[in-house]
């Protein structure tokens, strides 16, 4: 996975939200949030990503890294195995998700990619060579149990659940 996730909805809400936001946290939290746009535009790696022989690449969006961890392992007719503490999220992202009491992994997540490879953790090395932030989270696996790992936790993958931001944005925030 590529850089983090929720990054593009904490973006659409610190701009949105800013009065409201700055009542609760330093501007240069709120800046920080808002800079992060600078890392929306995947065109880049996923060039990169495609020639390094990455089986198949999805870009985050609305529902966030389990809502295309579901169609991944959909796609792929396998299970997965996923480490949810690998999934990298920004401090400051967080800060947002919680004052919003939003789940940053149901959230719309632009700038960041899932990409399957035979050997991810080679892949990681490589997009971080080419100054990519990358992390592998897990692996495909035979059948069709999606686990998530969470330290000692272990649960089932869930159905893809509504995007977040529908909870701060009822009409949706594609007229922002």
């Amino acid at each position: 996975m590529t850089r983090w996730i929720a990054m593009e909805g904490a973006i659409l809400a610190a701009k949105a939200k800013e009065e409201e936001l700055s009542k609760a946290f330093p501007k240069q939290m709120i800046d920080a949030v808002k800079d992060l746009e600078e890392f929306i535009d995947t065109a880049p790696e996923m060039q990169a990503v495609a020639l390094s022989g990455a089986e198949n690449i999805w870009a985050l969006g609305e529902g966030g890294i389990l809502t295309v961890l579901w169609m991944a392992a959909e796609q792929m007719k396998s299970g997965l195995e996923v480490d949810l503490r690998r999934i990298p999220v920004k401090q400051e992202v967080i800060e947002i998700c919680e004052y919003f009491d939003l789940n940053p992994y149901y959230m719309l997540s632009g700038g960041s990619l899932l990409i399957a490879a035979a050997n991810g953790p080679e892949l990681v090395s490589r997009l971080m060579r080419e100054k990519t932030p990358a992390v592998w989270i897990g692996r495909t696996t035979t059948g069709n149990d999606r686990i998530i790992f969470n330290g000692e936790h272990v649960r089932y993958l869930d159905r893809p659940q509504k995007e977040e931001l529908y909870k701060i944005f009822k009409e949706g925030w594609n007229s922002l």
